[in-house]
């Protein structure tokens, strides 16, 4: 019994040894690749991009990865080629890039593949819900996921930047965000994540930037009202103060409003 019992992990091990190792699956495309989704907005539809760029630098900013793209009912199929020269070469280092417009996706979940050169393949599926996209693949061969759930912006926000030519006043800034108060927004507190134009800490507020010399104050609102009292606002900004002063203000409908270019 003993020796019975002995002989079939023994027997188990030389299996193992037996089979060959999987063969290791080679990036034709000749480097790794960061993607990025990112939601685009639009007062009549919202539309959804994967951004890829190559973790490698080419002497050409505008290297290009050549790809094809295949959408059906249930699956979603994006297959980068390879790194293409540009005609014309615009000398600065940086990474190859594509830009794949999915459209926009109705609630619910796709089959997903991302084909990077000829040998890799990753599967999983691509999650569309009213308030995130999330791809879960089963593996990460020759990529860099970058975004893995993005945050879709709520119908109703506006955000943006209070930029100062010289030293940041909060103050300032704040009583900005104050003016935009009594026109009706509202500071509520948002789901933590990255929604591709900014991102929301733990606490539910939009995140700070930090590593600037002089980092632009950011805001995040909730805004049902009228565009044009908004528009007013940042055009007295400007009378009052020129170019000590910067804004730029975003809506959920694809609008961008810059003090800079309101004159009147």
């Amino acid at each position: 019994m003993k020796i019975t019992a002995l002989a079939i992990p023994l027997f188990a091990v030389w299996l193992l040894a037996c089979e060959e190792p999987n063969e290791e699956q080679i990036n034709t495309l000749g480097t790794d690749v960061r993607v990025e989704m990112k939601e685009y907005l639009n007062e009549q539809q919202r539309t959804l991009m994967f951004k890829f760029f190559t973790t490698r630098d080419f002497s050409c900013i505008n290297h290009r990865i050549s790809y094809a793209y295949q959408q059906q009912v249930d699956g979603i199929t994006i297959a980068l080629k390879k790194v293409e020269e540009p005609d014309a070469c615009l000398k600065a280092m940086g990474p190859a890039s594509a830009f794949v417009d999915i459209g926009s996706l109705n609630i619910g979940e796709y089959d997903f593949k991302l084909k990077i050169g000829e040998e890799i393949t990753n599967s999983g599926k691509l999650v569309v819900s009213p308030d995130s996209y999330q791809l879960m693949l089963n593996g990460d061969a020759g990529m860099n996921l970058e975004t893995v759930e993005l945050q879709r912006v709520p119908k109703e926000a506006l955000w943006g930047t209070v930029q100062f030519l010289s030293q940041r006043n909060d103050n300032f800034a704040k009583s900005f965000v104050a003016q935009l108060g009594k026109l009706g927004a509202t500071e509520d507190k948002f789901s933590e994540g990255e929604y591709g134009f900014f991102q929301v800490d733990a606490s539910g507020k939009i995140a700070q930037p930090t590593l600037e010399e002089n980092p632009p104050f950011t805001f995040l609102l909730n805004y049902n009202g009228d565009q044009d009292d908004v528009v007013s606002l940042l055009s007295e900004i400007n009378r009052n103060y020129g170019d000590d002063v910067a804004i730029r203000l975003n809506m959920a409908n694809g609008d961008e409003f810059r003090s800079w270019d309101l004159n009147n």
